[in-house]
């Protein structure tokens, strides 16, 4: 029993009909009294279930902090259950299936969270990438045309829009979006590196390579691989480079490099089997 169906109960017992009063009267008067006491019981219900929810949500936010996501997935979708129009709930839930690896779970939500929300950006940026790490390419470039579209600054969307750009093959339009995002992450004098320059970097060498700019693009894996000299998709990148542009014997060395770093690297092993006679 709520505190409002106390507190209704209580003033119904104490109301007695006036003199003269029918007994169809107080039939309706209690009807109506029992209209409010619903009225007000389901009122409390959802209140309770909003304090509910909100306390699923706020268990969810600290378990993502944590990157904790797979325990952060069941706390905000207890909180959507008891509160389906919880905007931030289904964001995380859709961010957190995401980091774990549940891309169509992932986009559902994204989607769904768009349907009330169509002007927040970053839902239409992670729906972008869950839709690029299942490689549907076309639709991830819509959606993160539409992040720009509401941001024109959005990095991580432009990132994504240039990746996907480049995955569907539309190499011209890409190298100059890549152009600007590796410049732009190289930082200045007062501005360090950003973290994803390297990516970016590799990506514009590789469309500088297909687009058939060749000394740019070993301008751009030379840059990578001082940055990153772990990295064997760099050597390797520099290896067909070089080869294109007829320097076998440092071309050899780049895939030996790469080979060493990754024994299994059969593309690299391909760009030997090119020069060895």
């Amino acid at each position: 029993m709520c505190w409002t169906e106390l507190s209704l109960a209580r003033g119904v017992s104490r109301m007695r009909p006036r003199d003269g009063m029918g007994k169809g009267c107080r039939v309706v008067l209690l009807l109506l009294c029992a209209g409010v006491l619903v009225t007000g019981c389901s009122a409390a219900a959802q209140i309770r279930a909003g304090m509910q929810a909100e306390s699923a949500y706020q268990e969810g936010l600290r378990l993502y902090r944590a990157k904790d996501y797979v325990r952060a997935v069941a706390s905000f979708q207890q909180a959507l259950a008891l509160q389906p129009d919880h905007d931030d709930a289904e964001a995380l839930l859709a961010r957190s299936n995401y980091y774990i690896g549940n891309y169509a779970d992932a986009t559902r939500h994204f989607r769904q969270v768009l349907v009330r929300k169509p002007n927040w950006e970053g839902l239409h940026n992670g729906l972008g990438w869950s839709r690029y790490r299942v490689a549907r390419y076309h639709l991830a470039l819509e959606s993160f045309r539409q992040a720009l579209a509401l941001d024109a600054r959005f990095r991580d969307a432009g990132v994504g829009y240039a990746y996907s750009l480049f995955e569907l093959g539309r190499y011209a339009e890409a190298q100059p979006q890549l152009e600007r995002l590796t410049r732009e992450g190289e930082g200045g004098a007062f501005q360090s590196p950003l973290s994803d320059v390297e990516d970016v970097r590799s990506r514009y060498a590789w469309t500088l390579f297909y687009l058939g700019d060749y000394d740019k693009a070993r301008q751009q894996f030379t840059k990578g691989i001082a940055a990153r000299p772990g990295w064997s998709g760099l050597h390797n990148g520099l290896g067909w480079t070089l080869l294109r542009l007829g320097d076998k014997a440092q071309a050899r060395q780049s895939f030996e490099r790469a080979v060493q770093l990754n024994p299994d690297f059969l593309d690299a092993k391909d760009g030997l089997a090119q020069i060895r006679p």
